[in-house]
């Protein structure tokens, strides 16, 4: 690790470390609730998590949305307003990121902000799975500089489930996901355009995405891996992939705080040009505002950049 990046995460750690909360990140990847299959389906609640992350080796992961700079900081703040449980949610994400590139001090400012809101509504399929349906609006633009912003509009349905591993003898190990397809409703042909491959070509048009996890130690060490597909409205085959983004983590968990260890790869599928990947450290904190004698369960989430 180069000694300016022990530097900056030494500084992102004490700010953990200090603060009641933290900094964050989570790209509205694993949608509302932190991918969970069970929830309260009354009252009124503000849950969530905060998140600071620093990238350990990066040679491509850009920090901006035109593609400029190297990403060094992520943070972010996901929330979900539940307004009648878990059955009418209003989820709300900020991410930021900043460019390594700029040095010094300077490379813990902020290049890029993205801002997620929309609704949600998650209803169980049982104690072992649930459905959530969902629209969002995404808005994607540089903080330090004019450039390239993106804006889009989507609708999304997902299936979350959980099982546990005691049919092969591991009664205390489970394993959790979810499947998603989306369609980008709105995606403006000119400006704005959210793009459907990493080197800012075509017009997003669905997502597909995938999230798997499984404890190897209860309560303490977590694998976990997340892909994500979209394709291209601009080409003969609207419903092809174009782009595939691919996060394999550990996840190391104690009560309601969890450090990550990832690595992202965002590579198109139908065509050569720019993939972008990192090594990323992150350290995640859950919070539960408005009901704080409940538990609050592990997070559990995806911590992929790729929305």
């Amino acid at each position: 690790m180069r000694p300016a990046c022990l530097v900056h995460w030494c500084f992102a750690a004490a700010a953990l470390t200090f603060a009641d909360g933290a900094f964050a990140l989570d790209k509205q990847g694993s949608g509302a609730h932190g991918g969970s299959v069970a929830g309260a389906e009354t009252g009124f609640d503000l849950t969530g998590a905060l998140s600071a992350g620093v990238a350990l080796y990066n040679p491509s992961y850009a920090a901006r949305p035109d593609n400029t700079g190297l990403t060094l900081a992520r943070y972010a703040l996901h929330a979900d307003l539940d307004l009648v449980g878990r059955r009418l949610s209003i989820p709300f994400d900020v991410n930021v990121f900043t460019d390594r590139e700029r040095g010094g001090v300077a490379s813990l400012a902020p290049t890029e902000l993205d801002v997620i809101t929309g609704v949600t509504s998650t209803w169980s399929l049982g104690d072992r799975a649930a459905f959530e349906g969902s629209a969002r609006v995404e808005h994607d633009r540089p903080v330090d500089r004019g450039g390239v912003a993106q804006t889009y509009a989507d609708v999304r349905a997902r299936v979350l489930g959980e099982s546990s591993l005691a049919p092969v003898g591991l009664a205390d190990h489970d394993l959790s996901g979810w499947l998603t397809i989306g369609w980008f409703a709105y995606n403006p042909k000119t400006t704005g355009t959210y793009f459907a491959r990493p080197d800012n070509t075509g017009r997003a048009l669905f997502r597909y995405a995938a999230h798997g996890s499984v404890e190897v130690v209860p309560d303490l060490v977590t694998l976990a891996v997340d892909a994500t597909f979209f394709s291209d409205a601009q080409t003969g085959s609207p419903l092809r992939p174009s782009e595939l983004d691919v996060t394999p983590e550990l996840i190391l968990s104690r009560g309601t705080t969890e450090v990550h260890l990832a690595y992202e790869r965002d590579m198109p599928l139908d065509r050569g040009g720019l993939s972008q990947q990192f090594v990323y450290v992150l350290v995640q904190r859950a919070f539960d505002l408005i009901d704080d004698a409940e538990p609050i369960a592990p997070l559990r989430r995806s911590t992929a950049a790729s929305p």
